[in-house]
């Protein structure tokens, strides 16, 4: 069959995105004790409807489960076993909702085991209306507000935004702004009175570095081999780009301190700003197992970005098979520059953490 992969949509996450996300799972775990705290002051539902929460941009699921337990487990200390406990994962349609679907209901440890608790699952972007007014008591959202609901441009020669040009980040800069204003509205509209929001997000520090700048250099300069032996296309090349921008905290909170319409009906109760520490480097220093820190990092890379890049390949222009080696090439590559030179590849991802209640 000719033409891209299906799986190839910007802002989807690879088919084995599930094995490669312990990166995104760690992160996650910065905002249990803001959870924790959203559970305590939630209002909970005295007629007898559900508790209604909403997970949204839940990818395949595995870094949910987590969460949600300590959702359920909140409510059932407050409120008992007679209160039922609603759950809705979201994410964009080009989602693997095969592996969302297995995640929810074969994991062992799953949430939705529990006794009176339903786990629904909904197509759909955050950057619109998911759910009925007041509809929701909880909303958790862990590494998902930093991509963009479109690229309005692409930065030419490099696939990350903190590399681009002036006028790219500019432009960049602008639709996160477009975006954060759009999500943050429907929220408000879709959360009850006394209802709570924990929001934690791909950051950057007050210069704009993101903390994966190394990383991102690396995997740049494989393209850019790549199109040097012909493997790739230059104009391929140049539309290449991770749909996201790492917002600075002051960006994250300029919206909600300018009363916009709705958003005017929310208040931030507490935020911070963290830098996390490189896991897989870690790992590689306590191991010295080089081979398996790059894979690990190829692994990382491929399932959270791969899918975004690969987008940008010609319509038409090779086969799956040929399309395959393409990607096999470039994880190839990556795993060797990411052995020859570990510390060229040392992350320390920025978050975003907010706790938002809705008046």
């Amino acid at each position: 069959m000719s033409g891209q992969s299906p799986d190839f949509a910007e802002g989807a996450m690879g088919s084995d995105y599930a094995r490669h996300s312990q990166v995104q799972r760690d992160a996650g775990s910065n905002g249990m004790p803001y959870l924790h705290r959203a559970l305590e002051q939630v209002i909970l539902p005295q007629d007898g409807s559900p508790f209604r929460a909403a997970d949204l941009g839940a990818a395949a699921g595995t870094n949910s489960m987590e969460p949600l337990r300590a959702v359920v487990q909140g409510v059932r200390e407050r409120a008992g076993y007679e209160l039922p406990v609603a759950v809705v994962h979201t994410d964009i349609a080009a989602n693997d909702f095969n592996a969302l679907f297995s995640t929810i209901h074969g994991s062992p440890d799953s949430y939705a085991r529990r006794p009176g608790v339903h786990a629904y699952v909904a197509s759909g972007s955050f950057y619109g209306p998911l759910f009925p007014p007041a509809e929701l008591h909880l909303v958790w959202s862990a590494i998902a507000v930093q991509w963009l609901s479109r690229l309005p441009a692409a930065a030419q020669d490099h696939i990350y935004s903190s590399r681009a040009d002036s006028d790219t980040r500019r432009a960049l800069r602008e639709q996160s702004r477009s975006d954060w204003e759009v999500f943050l509205t429907h929220r408000a509209a879709e959360l009850r009175p006394g209802g709570q929001m924990v929001i934690l997000g791909g950051a950057a520090a007050d210069d704009g570095s993101s903390g994966a700048e190394g990383l991102m250099d690396t995997a740049n300069a494989v393209f850019v081999e790549l199109v040097e032996r012909g493997l790739l296309d230059a104009d391929e090349h140049a539309r290449m780009m991770i749909p996201t921008w790492n917002r600075t905290l002051e960006e994250f909170l300029a919206p909600l301190r300018a009363e916009l319409p709705l958003v005017r009906d929310v208040s931030v109760e507490e935020h911070s700003l963290v830098a996390l520490p490189d896991i897989l480097l870690e790992e590689y220093h306590a191991t010295r197992d080089v081979e398996h820190f790059a894979g690990r990092v190829a692994g990382f890379f491929e399932a959270a970005f791969g899918p975004s890049l690969f987008s940008a390949l010609s319509p038409g222009s090779r086969s799956s098979q040929a399309v395959n080696e393409l990607m096999t090439e470039f994880r190839t590559r990556l795993t060797a520059r990411a052995a020859a030179d570990p510390g060229a590849v040392e992350t320390h991802w920025h978050v975003a953490l907010l706790r938002i209640v809705r008046r």
